[in-house]
């Protein structure tokens, strides 16, 4: 197991849909913005094992399931897939129960 250090996540949520709202959109993209921002800003500089449940590790696919979850409240939706990168080449894709790839 490594030594707590420090990452610069980058967050990626996908949205599926069967149809456009009746504004043509599947997603409207400034509300995802604005709920994963405060998601993740209750995360930001906090050391990720004390803030994420117990049954949670903190990397980035337990943080990509977390993140789904958190997301799928705030939403009130589905979420279709939150992938967490690390850094480059290191990235973990989270499909909720359910959900097709």
């Amino acid at each position: 197991m490594e030594s707590p250090h420090e990452h610069n996540w980058v967050v990626t949520a996908s949205f599926r849909a069967d149809g456009l709202d009746t504004d043509g959109f599947v997603v409207d993209f400034v509300t995802v913005r604005a709920a994963l921002a405060e998601i993740t800003g209750e995360l930001e500089g906090a050391d990720l094992n004390d803030l994420l449940p117990p049954d949670f590790a903190a990397t980035a696919e337990c943080l990509a399931e977390y993140l789904a979850g958190r997301l799928t409240e705030r939403l009130d939706r589905d979420v279709h897939c939150v992938r967490v990168t690390e850094e480059a080449g290191c990235e973990a894709a989270y499909y909720p129960a359910g959900i097709q790839s």
